[in-house]
């Protein structure tokens, strides 16, 4: 169902207490069904500042807004004076967010008695954008002023809002998406959903009635969940729908059109996206005919021709790994990103587009800058994560300071640069397609 809102309470409420939304995936936070909750962290006495609403990513089947602990971004953010208040925000995960069923689509839950399925994570997303926009100011907010940000699944979901009909103008003032152009592999038409979750869903449960679903405990969904998980692309059990309620057509459509939220910009995404999901298919000894039959099931025959042309035979690469994931990375993340700030930029709005490429020592050998692999940079609780006992350098800790201020300052004007800043970031143009920034390290170890 879609989330409703909580009747207004003149109580106060010691919050005290982070939570996820169940899923599969144990970070140490509790899990609950009732999790629709957000975090706030703004500076002491507080009042009017920007604010970064951070959407987090997980495939659309894990993570939190608690994980995300955003106090090194904000007390940045206050010693170089652009303090931000920052909120983290919870969604329904896997098929308790994305479930599509038949039955739920006749149920006509949306808003004016309209038909949707599928889409409930986005519908949280939205509903707790509407909820800060009315009540941020008292945590010493700027609802005029409010930057949405995300990576991977949130970064997604922010492409979504910025075309979905749903979402009101001014919700908003700017965005940031960070490994979020995966178009269109993530999002299903409506029956394709309904087959992939609902039926499936079903089938394992016995269920033939939405009552049944709807007795069906969290364990047991979770169960099926698992199933449905071993049996689909990259391992991702649901993903937004177009159903027309939230989405009407394919994302790429609504930008070729020009139907989406005209506001500034700021996107990218790393030098290796897709290693850690390949690595999972074929280890990172994958031999050159495995590498070609995998880029067959992608690809057409006339782009699996103009492969070789454009990055040259496979037998120049030490590795096929390598080989297929700068092909991989490219069509799965890269050009859809240039193709968004390309877009972006038409319309005159202020684009800035980055690639990061910083290897920490701690990477394994295969990896390389893959997915994710920034977040430590801008919240630093999660590095261990990504890295088991590892700890920032000195020249990691001025990448993460550095990248903190560009993003609290595009937050603040909808330009990063600022005095000091270790290069300037020019806004990008789709007529050279160079002016991006990419975060790495010299010879000398410097930025």
């Amino acid at each position: 169902m879609p989330p409703r809102t909580l009747a207004t309470s003149n109580g106060t409420k010691e919050a005290y207490i982070h939570n996820a939304c169940l899923q599969e995936f144990d970070f140490g936070i509790q899990r609950t069904e009732a999790c629709l909750t957000l975090n706030v962290y703004a500076p002491e006495n507080a009042t009017n500042l920007p604010v970064f609403v951070w959407i987090h990513g997980g495939g659309f089947f894990a993570g939190s807004g608690a994980e995300y602990n955003s106090m090194p971004f904000v007390s940045t953010s206050m010693i170089h004076s652009v303090p931000v208040v920052t909120v983290t925000i919870n969604y329904r995960q896997g098929l308790f967010g994305f479930l599509a069923d038949e039955e739920l689509y006749g149920e006509r839950s949306g808003m004016d008695n309209r038909k949707t399925t599928g889409n409930y994570g986005i519908l949280d997303q939205i509903m707790a954008l509407d909820w800060i926009k009315k009540n941020i100011a008292g945590f010493g907010g700027n609802p005029e002023q409010t930057t949405v940000g995300g990576e991977s699944g949130g970064g997604i979901s922010i492409t979504i809002l910025l075309t979905s009909s749903l979402v009101s103008k001014g919700t908003f003032q700017r965005v940031i998406v960070q490994s979020g152009s995966m178009w269109p592999a993530i999002m299903d038409t409506l029956q394709e959903a309904i087959n992939n979750t609902g039926n499936v869903l079903r089938t394992i449960t016995n269920c033939t009635t939405v009552q049944c679903l709807r007795n069906l405990t969290g364990n047991q969904i979770l169960t099926a969940q698992h199933i449905i998980t071993s049996k689909r692309f990259m391992g991702i059990p649901a993903v937004p729908v177009i159903d027309g309620y939230v989405v009407d057509d394919i994302l790429e459509n609504y930008y070729a059109r020009g139907n989406f939220q005209k506001v500034p910009i700021l996107i990218g995404s790393t030098a290796n996206e897709t290693a850690s999901y390949t690595y999972r298919m074929f280890g990172d000894k994958v031999n050159s005919t495995q590498v070609q039959e995998f880029l067959k099931t992608l690809y057409n025959a006339t782009i699996i021709d103009e492969i070789p042309t454009i990055y040259g035979p496979i037998s120049a690469f030490d590795n096929p790994f390598t080989y297929l994931n700068i092909i991989y990375t490219d069509a799965w993340i890269l050009c859809e990103a240039r193709r968004i700030a390309a877009k972006f930029s038409s319309y005159g709005l202020p684009t800035y587009l980055y690639t990061y490429n910083h290897l920490v020592s701690a990477a394994p050998s295969w990896a390389g800058v893959t997915h994710g692999v920034e977040l430590p940079m801008l919240f630093p609780t999660i590095l261990s994560y990504y890295y088991r006992n590892y700890t920032f350098t000195t020249l990691d800790q001025q990448l993460s300071s550095s990248m903190m201020l560009y993003w609290a300052h595009f937050i603040y004007n909808s330009n990063p640069n600022y005095n000091g800043n270790p290069a300037n970031w020019d806004t990008y143009l789709a007529s050279t397609d160079s002016d991006f920034v990419t975060w790495t390290t010299t010879n000398d170890g410097s930025l």
